[in-house]
């Protein structure tokens, strides 16, 4: 099993994760010509210089280092001649930098990357949505070294896996501790709203679709069970099917946290709470490298609505968001309440994801696993309505 990883660009836990199968660590800068899968206000304040020294120091641990270029969108801006001189000097300076991998979404750029910049290997991005054999050749025909599949949608779907593992040679990558939800109806949404919120130029961006599917998962509890995650314990299902890579989550976590997620996975085994693993919020710590300076600063310059501010930054102090903390995790699911044979179902084939309400088993499961803190709830719910409220009726 090999480990691709999010870099929260503390050098100082490199050894770790590589001792815990690590061979990537996977990034990008705030800003810059192509954006990428999250919005610039999330991403560490880090600049060209100090990515430059970690990316040395990912080198020096004798790891690799993956860019992401992963917007789903660049807003037309790539049809122009100021974007294509701005995207060869980062491609220049990634190559002056020994980077090995860029992570990309649209095909056009691969076609780019492919003709002027052939050192690199490129690895298709998430966005992509590769779920079907044919989008899988596709990429494969157009010079791709590996395939981030689309997680969300088929990593129980077991079928699909084996017969996508069979039609191409590339290094298939499966996500591992995701928990959106399978045929997420915010999906295009989200990827496109992330696109424009990040670049040179990102515009305020207020994520709506992380709103709802956050408040969905707290009022249907099934839905933590229904995400398409694997627990340590199945990744040998995974790997006996011929997926040997796995991509873990989230690039804004405390050090310990990743360390932890990259250890249970290594070791095949976790016997926490198996939201620790998930959630992409909640901790105990701050991100490293992010500071209220930095938080104030992207509000500022995403010039945030006057009427909007105190309700989102009551959001996301009541979820544990972004700087905020929380000393507990309100959402628990015990990993010993999960059957040891839950992905059976999803390998015979009688699951397929079209009708949860009228199979149950998810939520059968939920039930027993599943806990939130009612007081938790008590508090965030209502900040949920105040705030949707808010966002729908555009008075901010």
């Amino acid at each position: 099993m090999r480990l691709t990883v999010p870099a929260n660009y503390d050098a100082a836990i490199l050894p770790q994760l590589k001792q815990y199968g690590a061979f990537e660590l996977y990034g990008k800068l705030p800003f810059d010509i192509t954006g990428g899968g999250r919005p610039s206000y999330m991403a560490t304040a880090l600049s060209k210089k100090g990515l430059a020294s970690y990316i040395d120091a990912v080198h020096k641990n004798g790891l690799e280092f993956n860019y992401l270029m992963n917007a789903a969108c660049f807003g037309n801006e790539e049809w122009t001649r100021p974007f294509h001189r701005k995207l060869d000097a980062l491609l220049h300076w990634l190559t002056d930098l020994k980077v090995e991998t860029l992570t990309i979404s649209a095909p056009y750029l691969v076609q780019i990357v492919k003709k002027r910049f052939p050192h690199f290997k490129v690895k298709v991005g998430i966005y992509a949505q590769v779920d079907t054999v044919k989008r899988a050749r596709y990429w494969e025909d157009l010079g791709c070294d590996t395939i981030n599949l689309e997680s969300f949608s088929i990593n129980r779907d077991f079928e699909t896996l084996i017969k996508i593992r069979q039609a191409v040679k590339a290094d298939l990558v499966l996500i591992a501790n995701h928990f959106c939800q399978p045929n997420c109806p915010y999906q295009i949404q989200h990827q496109n709203g992330h696109a424009h919120a990040s670049g040179l130029n990102p515009s305020f961006y207020i994520d709506y679709p992380l709103m709802q599917c956050q408040k969905n998962r707290l009022t249907h509890k099934e839905l933590f069970i229904t995400a398409g995650w694997i627990r340590p314990e199945d990744i040998h299902r995974y790997e006996a099917i011929g997926y040997q890579t796995f991509k873990l989550l989230e690039r804004n976590i405390p050090s310990d946290v990743l360390v932890e997620r990259a250890q249970a996975y290594h070791e095949r085994r976790y016997e926490g709470n198996l939201a620790d693993l998930l959630l992409s919020w909640g901790f105990k710590k701050r991100p490293p490298k992010f500071s209220p300076v930095h938080m104030l600063r992207a509000f500022r310059f995403w010039k945030m609505p006057l009427g909007l501010a105190p309700t989102a930054l009551q959001f996301m102090k009541g979820q544990g968001m972004l700087l905020y903390t929380q000393e507990k995790n309100p959402v628990h699911i015990d990993t010993r309440a999960i059957p040891a044979d839950f992905l059976d179902r999803f390998q015979r084939g009688n699951c397929n994801m079209q009708d949860c309400t009228a199979c149950g088993y998810c939520g059968r499961i939920a039930e027993k696993a599943v806990t939130i803190d009612p007081a938790f709830l008590d508090q965030i719910l209502p900040v949920y309505e105040k705030l949707e409220n808010t966002l729908v009726s555009g008075r901010f």
